[in-house]
């Protein structure tokens, strides 16, 4: 698939930046309980297994991790060209 979620390096960048801070990890659940999003949202994005993702779910995941860190839909959502021949079959 050409575009990726990048939501696992994400909370990697959070979580060491908390624990520079000596604050505790955030867990996939309780990023679900701060950000407002579900738990299989959460789960599916974080193994990039979403097929679609609504704009109200970037939203809340930006703005959450916007409170630590500088970040953009270019961060959470990756675009990779693939094969020519798959946008010519769709």
């Amino acid at each position: 698939m050409p575009v990726t979620c990048q939501l696992r390096i994400l909370l990697a960048r959070l979580n060491l930046e908390r624990a520079r801070r000596g604050q505790p990890a955030v867990s996939l659940r309780r990023l679900a309980r701060e950000s407002g999003v579900s738990l299989s949202t959460i789960v599916a994005l974080n193994a990039d297994h979403s097929q679609r993702v609504d704009f109200a779910t970037l939203d809340r995941l930006l703005a959450y991790f916007s409170h630590s860190l500088d970040v953009s839909v270019d961060d959470l959502l990756v675009w990779q060209p693939g094969d020519e021949s798959s946008v010519e079959a769709a």
